[in-house]
């Protein structure tokens, strides 16, 4: 028996996943080389003259171009974890800035993550993860990279709110839109596909484990824009520096949230020479209701 067990495993197929899953190269070879072809386009997009002016930015982060845009309407029909998981790979980008800093002449790449909320370019992200720093950055621009890896130069910023951590930015390309979903409640699955501390295509599933006002500071109306600062999600998915501005989405592969916040705690008052112990990891995202809004009021 145990010899025709052994021939049985000899036959199965010697691959680690099924046809069409892409295996992601986490070699230190392998991100190198991705953030290379990512430098070698951008060189490209700055000669042409295509990505927004750092001076343009700077203004646009201040005062955003508003414009009309085209959300769809949230799925009803459930989906499977693996259709949803290809679903965040297809209208997820990674967006963020590629440029040459003050001190050396390489390229930096500081991308983090984003999704498509309609057909026609429009993105969102955390507000933090398209932040200047100005007196880092000589030359470059902010960018958006798709799952194939071509990079599309943000060509505009729609809204950008630092209160709810949530902006929207548009490429010129054609995109695959995930519906905004604040009817949700604890207990709801919650997927995320993201890159935590740079490790690609890392897909998790959790629940929906709160909605919680940070700041009692918010206005008579729990509906405004102001109010919505304050209101934020926590959920069980997986996430970590890196992940910031990915998409949270339900179990119809709509949006709930975008990855905004994680954050340790433990032992307020831990024993003489030890370490805080760590009870609990939150992780906190800012809720499609929030979005919703940010949405009204670019239009």
């Amino acid at each position: 028996m145990k010899f025709l067990f052994l021939a049985f495993t000899l036959t199965l197929p010697i691959h680690a996943q099924a046809p069409g899953v892409t295996i992601f190269e986490q070699s230190r070879t392998g991100l190198r080389s991705e953030d290379l072809t990512i430098s070698k386009q951008v060189e490209v997009l700055l000669e042409e003259g295509k990505l927004m002016s750092l001076e343009k930015i700077k203004i646009s982060l201040k005062s955003p171009t508003s414009a009309p845009l085209n959300l769809v309407t949230a799925k009803t029909q459930s989906l499977s974890p693996t259709r949803i998981a290809r679903l965040a790979k297809e209208s997820g980008y990674r967006i963020g800035w590629a440029y040459l800093c003050n001190n050396c002449d390489n390229w930096h790449v500081d991308l983090a993550g984003g999704y498509a909320l309609t057909a026609d370019g429009v993105l969102g992200t955390c507000s933090h993860v398209i932040e200047m720093d100005g007196e880092k950055i000589r030359k470059g621009g902010l960018i958006a990279v798709d799952h194939c890896g071509k990079v599309f130069p943000v060509t505009g910023i729609i809204a950008n709110d630092q209160n709810i951590d949530g902006a929207l930015v548009r490429i010129d390309a054609k995109t695959k839109p995930l519906a905004l979903n604040d009817q949700i409640h604890p207990g709801n699955a919650a997927f995320c596909l993201s890159r935590p501390l740079n490790q690609g295509q890392y897909f998790s599933q959790g629940i929906v484990n709160r909605f919680f006002w940070n700041d009692t500071k918010r206005g008579d109306d729990d509906s405004s824009l102001k109010a919505m600062g304050a209101l934020k999600l926590n959920v069980s998915s997986r996430w970590a520096p890196g992940s910031s501005g990915s998409a949270v989405l339900d179990h119809c592969g709509n949006v709930i949230g975008h990855v905004a916040l994680i954050k340790n705690m433990g032992n307020r008052k831990p024993k003489k020479d030890q370490d805080q112990e760590t009870m609990i990891t939150l992780h906190t995202a800012t809720p499609a209701r929030a979005m919703i809004t940010l949405a009204k009021e670019a239009k």
